[in-house]
Formats: C-alpha cells, sequence, structure tokens
C-alpha cells in the first residue's frame, strides 16, 4: 500500500500524438462509451533512465523511445521496487509489491491468486498476446496467465554453450508482427526487450559504433527495433486507437557503488527506469511529469485509461498526473533479497519519498537521493531517518515461509534447468540465512566480492585454475559463508585432484546449505575418490532426498552399490529412475553394468545402445557392447564396437589388445591380430600387460609367413 492517493475529478484535456509528425487530434471529453482501445505495453529490461536521451543523456542514440516521450507523457520519476526482472515485470502486470506478491527474486513463481492486465483484459474481450526475451520469463513463472500467445521461444545460444537462454530484440520484433498479421481489435499485446542485460554484445553496427560503451549499444539496438515494431503495427493499421506504454524493470550498476550489473543494491541506477505513455487523442504531448511514481501504478494507469476499475492493489492511478488534475505525494517501497538469497549478506529494505531515500542495512543510510547517494545523512539527519524507517516497517519483509518457498525452488528436481540458467545469466539464487541473523555482512562492505566471483569463474575457465583458486581464497577469507564460492573452490579441487580439500569445501557449503542437493552430491563424489564409500553413500542419498531423479547422483549411488555387489539395492535405486523417465547416459550405463552382471545380456545390450544413442562419445558403452556380442558368440559384431570404442579412445591400449585377441582367436586371422598388438604395445610399452603383448607379438612375428 502507498502513502498517499488520487485526489481530484477526472479532468479532460486536449491531446495530441502517439509518433512524431502526427497531427494532433481534437479534445476528447470522456474516454469511456468509445470504441475499445489496444493496449501496446514494451518493456525494457534493465534500461537505465539516464542513459535515454529523453532523459538528458546527449550521447544516447534513442530516437524512437525520445520520439514517443515527446508525442506523450514522460515520468521523469519513476521508480522500481526491485532490480530484478521477474519480480519488477510481476509488480507492472498486477500492480502489488514484490512483498505482497511473494515475489522477491528470479525463479519462483507468480501466484494464482493475482489478477493480471491479461486475465483482466481478456476477460473484457480482449485478444492478449506477450513476446518475452529471456528465459527469466518463461510461461512457468506464472506470467502467461490470460494470454492467448505467450511466445517464449528464446533463440540466441550463450557464449558458454547450452540451450539458448534469450533472444535479440530482433527476433522477438519478428515474431510479435508476424502474430499480429492475423489479430484484430481490441488487443493488449506485450513486448519484452533483454538486449541492455549484461553480457553486451549488441549486433553490427552498434557493436561498432558503439564499442567503448558497448551496454549503450544494446539500448540503440533496441530502440531501433522498438521502432520497427511501431512501424510494423502502424502498417498493419493496428496502431490506431492505442495506448503505448513503455516501462524498463529495473536498471544496471556500470562499476557505481562497485556493482557491475544489478539486483544488490538500491541506488538510483538500479531503480531509476524511464516510464513513457502515448495516446493519440487522449493524452497531450509534450508532458514532462516530475511527481515520484513507482513500477506498481502501472498496471492501475493502463485500466483506469481505459475505463475499468481495479479494486485493491499497492499502486495507484497515475491518470490525473495526465489530465491535468492533482495525485498527493507517495512514497516508494524498495527492497532486495538477492545478496541474502545468493551470498548470505543482509538483506536489504528501503522507502523513498519525494526528498528522501532510506535503506535499512547493518550500517543504515539516508541520502537526498535527487543530490546525492554519496553523501550519507543518517547520522545528521537521525530524526528523518527514524521517521522513514518507522513508514518502511509497515511493509512486510520475508519471512519463512517465502524463504521455504526459495528452498523449495533449490530442492524441485524439475528445477534443475531454471537453477544453471539463472546462474548462466547472473542470478546464483539460493536459499540463505534468516534475514534476522545477526552478522549478516553489509553489501556495502561485500560487493566487490560479487566482481571478485565472476573473475575467478572466468579465471578457472580460461586456463588459469591457480590465479582463480587465489581469488576464491581471498573471497572466504573475507566471506566465509558464500556458497557459490565454496562450490566453485571445491569443483576446482575435484578436478586437480586435491579431495581432501574439495571435501572440506563441500562439508561447509552442505553445513551452511543442507537443502542444496549439488552440495550434498559433490561432498559424495570427494568421498568416493577417498575411499571413503560409506560418506560417499550416505551424501549420494541426501542429494536424492531432495532431488529424486538426479541422475548424477543416481548413477554415482548405482555405481558404489554395484561394486559392493549389493546389487538389488542398486535395482531399486536405477530401475524406478528409468521407469520414471530419467534419460540419462549415466544412469543408463549402470544399468547396463547391472544387467550384465546378472547374464540378462539382451537387456544389457539395450541398455548399452541407449546410452550411445544419449552419448555417441562413450566409449565404455561402445566396448561394453562389444563384450555381450562376444559373449552371444556374434564375433564380427564384438570387432565393430571395439573398433568404434578404439575410434573415440585411441590412446586405450586395452581396446587395440582385445581387437587382436578378437581376430587371433575369433577370426583366425593372425595378421591382423599382430597389427593390433603391436599398436597396444606402442601405446603402452610398460604397462602391466606389456610383459604378455611382447610374447605375444614375437610369437605372431615368428609365425609370420614374411619372417
Amino acid at each position: 500500500m502507498k502513502v498517499g492517493g488520487r485526489a481530484g475529478a477526472f479532468v479532460a484535456a486536449s491531446i495530441l500524438l502517439v509518433c512524431v509528425g502526427v497531427q494532433a487530434a481534437a479534445p476528447q471529453e470522456s474516454l469511456r462509451g468509445e470504441k475499445r482501445p489496444n493496449v501496446l505495453l514494451i518493456t525494457l529490461d534493465t534500461t537505465r533512465a539516464d542513459h535515454l536521451g529523453c532523459y538528458g543523456d546527449t550521447r544516447a542514440k534513442t530516437p524512437v523511445l525520445d520520439g514517443l516521450a515527446a508525442g506523450g507523457a514522460i515520468f521523469l520519476e519513476a521508480h522500481s521496487h526491485v532490480p530484478l526482472t521477474l519480480p519488477s515485470h510481476a509488480v507492472i502486470l498486477t500492480g502489488d509489491l514484490p512483498s505482497t506478491l511473494n515475489l522477491r527474486v528470479n525463479g519462483l513463481k507468480l501466484g494464482d491468486g493475482f489478477p493480471t492486465l491479461a486475465t483482466i483484459l481478456k476477460a473484457r474481450g480482449y485478444w492478449t498476446g506477450a513476446f518475452v526475451s529471456s528465459v527469466i520469463l518463461e510461461r512457468g513463472r506464472g506470467l502467461a496467465r490470460g494470454f492467448d500467445v505467450y511466445d517464449d521461444h528464446m533463440t540466441l545460444e550463450p557464449r558458454g554453450g547450452g540451450p539458448p537462454e534469450e533472444r535479440r530484440a530482433a527476433d522477438v520484433t519478428k515474431a510479435a508482427l508476424h502474430t499480429m498479421a492475423g489479430v484484430g481489435s481490441p488487443y493488449f499485446l506485450w513486448v519484452h526487450y533483454y538486449d541492455p542485460h549484461y553480457e553486451y554484445r549488441a549486433p553490427e553496427p552498434y557493436g561498432k559504433e558503439f564499442a567503448s560503451r558497448p551496454y549503450d549499444g544494446e539500448i540503440a539496438y533496441m530502440d531501433a527495433n522498438v521502432g520497427t515494431l511501431l512501424e510494423g503495427l502502424r502498417r498493419k493499421g493496428l496502431l490506431e486507437n492505442t495506448l503505448v506504454v513503455v516501462v524498463a524493470d529495473h536498471g544496471e550498476g556500470l562499476m557505481e557503488h562497485g556493482e557491475r550489473q544489478h539486483g544488490i543494491f538500491l541506488y538510483e541506477y538500479a531503480l531509476h527506469v524511464p516510464l513513457l505513455m502515448s495516446w493519440k487523442g487522449h493524452i497531450k504531448a509534450g508532458q514532462r511529469i516530475g511527481n515520484l511514481c513507482g513500477l506498481d501504478d502501472v498496471a492501475p494507469t493502463i485500466l483506469d485509461l481505459l475505463g475499468i476499475d481495479r479494486k485493491g492493489g499497492d499502486g495507484v492511478s497515475l491518470e490525473p498526473l495526465l489530465t491535468g488534475g492533482y495525485l498527493a505525494p507517495q512514497s516508494v517501497y524498495i527492497e532486495s533479497y538477492q545478496g541474502f538469497f545468493t551470498y548470505g549478506w543482509a538483506p536489504l529494505r528501503g522507502i523513498m519519498n519525494e526528498t528522501w531515500k532510506f535503506i535499512e542495512a547493518p550500517r543504515p543510510e539516508l541520502y537526498r537521493w535527487k543530490a546525492s547517494e554519496n553523501d550519507n545523512l543518517v547520522n545528521t539527519d537521525a530524526a528523518e531517518a527514524s521517521l522513514l524507517k518507522k513508514k518502511m516497517q509497515g511493509y512486510p519483509e520475508a519471512d519463512r515461509g517465502e524463504q521455504s518457498e526459495m528452498e523449495r525452488l533449490l530442492k524441485d528436481p524439475s528445477n534443475a534447468e531454471t537453477l544453471r540458467q539463472l546462474a548462466s545469466l547472473g542470478y546464483l539464487s539460493g536459499a540463505g540465512m534468516r534475514p534476522s541473523n545477526p552478522g549478516l555482512l553489509d553489501p556495502k562492505d561485500a560487493i566487490g566480492i560479487e566482481d571478485d566471483l565472476k573473475r575467478a569463474d572466468e579465471a578457472l575457465n580460461s586456463g588459469d585454475p591457480q590465479g582463480g583458486v587465489k581469488m576464491l581464497l581471498a573471497i572466504l577469507k573475507k566471506n566465509p559463508q558464500n556458497v557459490p564460492a565454496l562450490s566453485m573452490l571445491g569443483i576446482e579441487f575435484l578436478k586437480e585432484g586435491r579431495y581432501e580439500r574439495a571435501r572440506v569445501c563441500f562439508a561447509e557449503e552442505v553445513r551452511l546449505k543442507p537443502q542444496m542437493d549439488t552440495g550434498h552430491l559433490n561432498l559424495g563424489t570427494a568421498y568416493k575418490h577417498l575411499g571413503d564409500a560409506g560418506s560417499a553413500e550416505k551424501e549420494y542419498r541426501a542429494a536424492l532426498a531432495l532431488s529424486p531423479r538426479m541422475p548424477e547422483a543416481i548413477s554415482s549411488l548405482a555405481q558404489i552399490l554395484i561394486a559392493h555387489e549389493r546389487l538389488d539395492e542398486a535395482e531399486k535405486v536405477l530401475k524406478p529412475a528409468l521407469e520414471a523417465g530419467v534419460e540419462s547416459a549415466d544412469v543408463y550405463f549402470e544399468m547396463g553394468v547391472l544387467d550384465a552382471s546378472r547374464s540378462r545380456w539382451e537387456k544389457a545390450r539395450f541398455d548399452f545402445a541407449k546410452v550411445l544413442s544419449l552419448d555417441p562419445a562413450r566409449d565404455e558403452a561402445a566396448a561394453n557392447l562389444g563384450r555381450i556380442a562376444f559373449q552371444q558368440k556374434r564375433v564380427g559384431q564384438a570387432i565393430a564396437y571395439y573398433q568404434r570404442a578404439a575410434r573415440l579412445a585411441p590412446r586405450n591400449a586395452s581396446y587395440l589388445a582385445t581387437l587382436g585377441s578378437l581376430y587371433l582367436n575369433g577370426k583366425n586371422d593372425p595378421e591382423r591380430a599382430l597389427g593390433y598388438y603391436r599398436k597396444a604395445l606402442a601405446i603402452d610399452p610398460y604397462g602391466p600387460r606389456s610383459k604378455d603383448l611382447r610374447e605375444i607379438v614375437h610369437h605372431l612375428e615368428a609365425l609370420s609367413p614374411g619372417r
């Protein structure tokens, strides 16, 4: 709920254009009773207001957005409530705060009990369509409710590989215009552009033109595509009688206050966002509105302009400001739990009014935010800080229920891909400690750690493991409870064969976050390499208790059980997983080993063939198929499989020696056999079988006709 609210009666106004160059329309006396207007909502991800021309950036290349601002109304002091994509978009679509929605971080889901612009307008006969450009907003996050079309098909592959997690502005524009070709009025169209989000890689010519300012290059590219969208709708006759709303979800740090991206701090670079509204014949052109407002005001304003009453909700309609009326000054609630849920740092909450911004933290902050956020006045203006803190306490902080929601996100095995994508996009979300716990790091003291983590990861992945390890150790010295650092360090120690050090890292990770299935998995692997099968089994079972379909834990546990001849137990682990549809080469491989151990040759043959279909480079599966073929007296097939295994692993001497044996004993071809035995001996001249190989080679050479 906001402090302050709408006052004054509806005032009709003389209204101008949507786009530059269109003649002004005659005044309209009322918005009600007319043909229902279309609504075009354009959301700009990660877009700072102060990086657009219409907000004063003289270096910006944003003619389309500047034109919309000139042709309608620009809200100069619009603010996000939370600097994260999913919560902010939920606020835009519902008009409720993150604290009301119980949706404070990416990866969670909007609950069913909240009406959205889509559900409200669809119920009134609107066609509804959404075109989003990041997996953060994929349909499983709950925003698709009420949309006839919800296009979340991603096309741009991450630089690190893996499935696409976003798509460029051109692709989302093309998809939207293609669908709109068959749509009539009235419609509600939401188009989301993700391009300014890190990593900045604008296509040419923007990449070269903005080489020194890649973030601004992404904004320029996005602006051009907004123009393409508007022009495409205009040509289709779909821009007439259309309310156009352009708004960003949050901004970007660009190393201000030490934050490279966003999500941690509540400073202006993260919260001050563009908000533009145009509607030919209804919204007067050239309006520059300086009132403080929040993103929770967007939905109520849209509905009010359409003449739709909306009861309840946190936001208020800004319609009086568009029509010459009066709106009492408001306060805007702000928060960020990203640092808390990710790194275990103290959460940040705050409130701002037209003059002051108060941020609750281990070291509280108070700013005259329009002037500066470098001069903390919390001590010199203690009375103002106390008043704002009291007002802020009217908004609920995250309770155990909301933290449990995050824990369920982590525990649900169906969310594994979501968590990987969050990490890939810079959101290393995970459940932290209770906000009330004493001693949590103030993000102001810890923000450098986030950038250090990124640099450590880059070092580890670019061939500098020593440098990466050194950085991670420095992070943990300052922030011992930093779970991402513990996990990264433990994984690197595993790669290097330093298993006891890996065990220490993963044991601490599990202590801090026992709900993290990957922590238990990695700890189990460390124990396995240390020869402690009992402890490894315990950790693998703990991982499976959290994520019953986790393939790595299933296969690793089964491997231990099979090695200790506990075949019935192994089958109870493997069989239900496969019946539940787990598609994993590792799981099928262990099932193949188990079936072969019980002489179920046909079943084992199916298992290993399935392994190769899922992982064609798995040489051990090809070799095992060769063993089964030999067991079934299909020598030719056995040779073919071992040849495949040898091609996949050309330095494996045992495959070559086995081929020699198959040609000698199965095909009675000593000449071909000799060739394979020689290759095997050349690869491993001093191995455990080298003496036998030399004797065989010597014997076959003696029998060779060429001797």
